[in-house]
């Protein structure tokens, strides 16, 4: 079958899938719980199409483990010197999406008890598609703000060269507990960079408007553009919007700023030092949870009713992605052929099971 940029894909089962990855985690020293952690944030990734987000993510992941550069078995510190509904946290250079979900367990705890909480991380990595911790959090009825800043990617309005990362607002809004939550994830760039390493992967060109070469001149070669920049969506709001993700995750953390947030692709010899920073609402402060479930509702069915468009219908946010997940969990998981090559390469090296037949 065809896939993400057309490449050939198979499809594998969910549970293999999972299987795989924490075995994989596991084997290069990751405790049993936070392998499964990862793996969880990896797969639904996959699992709702975001596949630059995935498994694809675990051969640099478990490379950078292997160095030293990720911390298998972080020590990882909170604190709140003046009160707390602030706290920061040093995630101990460990796997990003074991910092990030620790982050938003504990972010949850503080507006349980205190209506509002928010934590400011430093010291951790990649930490795949933030969707995932928004979903956790609005799970629970809780409202969820999830940033993240990342190794440079977009130029300053006016630049050529690339200085902020491509730095992902994502929101969760529970809407009761019949219906899943509603999640708006997104990338300050026109496109999430890891589209871009994915077709110079699997050497294939970009669209035009997503990125600059390294002269300041739009490109379609994957290559150039790593080598330059991405473009912000909506131009100089864009650059504003990643400005504002930089300031709250890098800088107020205390993590890594700009280009001090180290590129896990190509530096073999630090640690990423990406921040994060988390925002949590418990809704029920406001309003009882009925209350809120059946105003969400209303402003879905308002929404939805609006003539659409000559490319109607009417859409909310995670629509396609909720419809790919329901799929993807049925069928299985479509990965390319290529990465299916580099993740049983990884599985021989380890000697591990690999994937497909």
């Amino acid at each position: 079958m065809r896939g993400a940029h057309d490449a050939v894909t198979m499809r594998i089962p969910v549970p293999d899938l999972r299987q795989w990855a924490q075995t994989v985690f596991m084997r290069v020293g990751v405790p049993r719980e936070d392998a499964a952690i990862a793996t969880h944030v990896l797969v639904d990734a996959d699992l709702r199409g975001k596949h630059t987000h995935g498994v694809s993510r675990v051969p640099l992941y478990v490379g950078r483990l292997e160095r030293g550069l990720i911390a298998p078995r972080p020590e990882i510190v909170f604190d709140n010197p003046k009160t707390p509904t602030m706290i920061r946290m040093d995630g101990g250079n460990g796997l990003g999406p074991v910092v990030a979900w620790k982050a938003t367990e504990r972010v949850t705890e503080g507006a349980r008890a205190y209506g509002i909480a928010a934590v400011a991380v430093r010291h951790s990595n990649h930490c795949g598609a933030m969707h995932a911790y928004c979903l956790h959090a609005a799970s629970q009825g809780l409202i969820l703000l999830a940033l993240t800043n990342s190794p440079p990617g977009i130029a300053p309005w006016g630049g050529r060269k690339a200085f902020l990362g491509t730095n992902p607002i994502a929101w969760g809004f529970p809407r009761g507990p019949r219906q899943a939550p509603l999640l708006i994830d997104l990338a300050t760039s026109v496109v999430a960079r890891g589209n871009i390493i994915q077709a110079a992967r699997l050497n294939l060109p970009i669209p035009l408007g997503w990125a600059i070469g390294p002269d300041g001149v739009p490109t379609t070669d994957a290559e150039q553009a790593l080598e330059g920049a991405v473009l912000p969506i909506a131009g100089a709001k864009g650059y504003a919007l990643a400005l504002a993700v930089e300031i709250l995750s890098g800088l107020l953390s205390g993590a890594g700023i700009g280009p001090n947030v180290k590129n896990p692709y190509t530096d073999n010899t630090h640690a990423s030092n990406v921040g994060h920073f988390f925002l949590a609402i418990d809704p029920e402060t406001l309003m009882p949870e009925a209350e809120l479930a059946d105003r969400m509702n209303g402003l879905e069915q308002a929404l939805r009713a609006v003539p659409p468009s000559s490319d109607g219908p009417v859409a909310l946010p995670g629509d396609h992605s909720e419809m790919v997940f329901k799929e993807n969990l049925q069928y299985g998981v479509p990965l390319d052929l290529h990465l299916l090559d580099e993740l049983n390469a990884l599985s021989e090296r380890l000697d591990i099971g690999g994937l497909g037949p």
